[in-house]
């Protein structure tokens, strides 16, 4: 923060940090991958169910392979977040996953019931706020 700003109080942080949860799944969605990208720290990992993308060249070949055919929808839940650290936060959500494949001129079509999630955070204060520094995603309900 500037020097004529005050400091922001735990409870901003800590909606900065679960708004990071939501803004993540909200951007993945709507295929806004710049965006998704944003979120992260410079050096941020995604660990999606054991495999590890590093950096943001690796978080640019993730989402660039997403199938393009594929529609998806995240619903955040239950979302945690405990200060570690000044500039150092951890969080925890459960999210539900929802999946479909478009068809040609119309509505997508459930490739099945959802699943469940569990998203295990690791928050870093940057220059630009509060950024994602690792995500390491894991089921929790396989559908």
């Amino acid at each position: 923060m500037s020097g004529d700003r005050m400091m922001p109080s735990r409870i901003e942080d800590e909606a900065a940090c679960a708004r990071l949860c939501v803004d993540f799944a909200n951007h993945l969605d709507a295929r806004r991958y710049d965006a998704v990208l944003a979120l992260f720290t410079e050096d941020g990992t995604l660990d999606r169910m054991g495999t590890v993308f590093a950096g943001r060249a690796a978080l640019e070949v993730f989402l660039a392979e997403r199938p393009a055919d594929v529609t998806t929808r995240h619903l955040c839940t239950n979302i945690s977040v405990h200060f570690d650290a000044e500039g150092d936060a951890t969080g925890f959500c459960y999210v539900l996953f929802f999946h479909g494949r478009t068809q040609e001129a119309g509505m997508p079509t459930a490739l099945g019931p959802p699943s469940v999630v569990e998203y295990h955070d690791r928050f870093r204060r940057t220059a630009s706020g509060w950024r994602i520094q690792e995500r390491r995603i894991r089921m929790a309900i396989q559908a």
